[in-house]
């Protein structure tokens, strides 16, 4: 008959050992998602992370949650499990809603079609939908406060964070907010010959013109002095961009193309093109905001460098063109 007390203590601290490894001892989780779905019950979950092997017992999570009030707060979602988890982390994750984030990258000088079929292509929803939700000028305008046809410009270029199963509308809007958020603190300074609008329109010729950062207000200045004198842009990114349009892709262009009837042909018509061509990045706004004081008027890319030359005169210019060709023959 004594041995029946010790049996009972004995047991009662197999089940206190027990209950300590299930609730603290980690399992060491190989890359494993779960998907929790709205109005799924605690018990339902606990059976679908016994099944997943994220927990050791289904029924010590179900108790746990539910005698510490948690059930409730078990938030609905796409969860990822890597590496070691206990009970109670694997709790708190599902708690605080953190759930698995997407990484997506959005490299500078994407037009938004291209955008739109990157963001299809990774998989984070329709092609169609994205285009016409960015190409629709009452969401355009709704989104940056322009009376604009299209989001050309202002789908900001940067590595985000999504969560799956989101709206392709959601996504437009949180990468135009990124576009405000990041520029905000860029001083913009409307004057006679560019305001707020046309200053992305410039800085993303820029941005399709430059393969350095530090040439980007040299650039900049350059276009601004044609501007101020009247002259036109004659900028081939632009003719890229009447190409890309057309579902032409090609890195030349030629001399047939700067005949092509458009707005966006700088080598046609003067001024700024109606749209910006690509969305740029902050340092390609800043330098039109931002540029040198030069007094340049030509430039060109040296092939073997992709850096420009820059010149005050036509004269100039053609000289440089054939000193460099020269020097490659050499």
């Amino acid at each position: 008959m004594k041995l029946l007390p010790v049996i009972l203590i004995l047991i009662i601290f197999f089940f206190i050992g027990h209950g300590i490894i299930l609730f603290f001892k980690p399992i060491n989780i190989n890359e494993t998602l779960v998907t929790i779905k709205s109005g799924e019950t605690a018990l339902s979950i606990a059976q679908k992370l016994y099944d997943k092997k994220i927990v050791r017992n289904k029924n010590w999570f179900y108790l746990f949650v539910k005698l510490t009030g948690v059930s409730k707060d078990l938030q609905y979602g796409k969860y990822l499990f890597f590496g070691k988890y206990s009970l109670i982390e694997v709790v708190e994750k599902i708690k605080t809603g953190e759930i698995y984030l997407k990484k997506i990258t959005i490299p500078e000088g994407l037009t938004v079609k291209k955008t739109c079929r990157r963001l299809s292509y990774l998989g984070m929803g329709d092609y169609s939908k994205f285009m016409s939700f960015a190409n629709d000028s009452t969401f355009a305008k709704k989104m940056t406060g322009f009376s604009i046809s299209s989001l050309e410009g202002f789908l900001y270029p940067e590595t985000y964070h999504f969560p799956e199963d989101i709206s392709e509308e959601y996504i437009l809007k949180h990468l135009v907010r990124r576009f405000f958020i990041q520029t905000a603190g860029l001083d913009f300074k409307p004057n006679e010959n560019i305001d707020f609008y046309d200053t992305i329109i410039l800085a993303s010729i820029v941005e399709k013109e430059a393969h350095y950062n530090d040439e980007k207000p040299i650039i900049a200045s350059v276009y601004l002095n044609r501007i101020e004198y009247g002259l036109k842009l004659q900028a081939d990114p632009t003719i890229g961009y009447i190409l890309e349009k057309s579902n032409q892709s090609r890195d030349k262009i030629y001399y047939r193309d700067l005949l092509i009837e458009s707005p966006y042909n700088t080598y046609k018509y003067q001024g700024l093109t109606p749209t910006p061509i690509c969305s740029p990045s902050a340092n390609s706004i800043e330098a039109v905001l931002n540029p040198i004081d030069s007094d340049y008027f030509f430039f060109f890319a040296n092939s073997n460098s992709r850096r420009h030359i820059f010149s005050q005169t036509y004269s100039q210019h053609l000289s440089k063109q054939r000193e460099l060709k020269r020097s490659n023959v050499r």
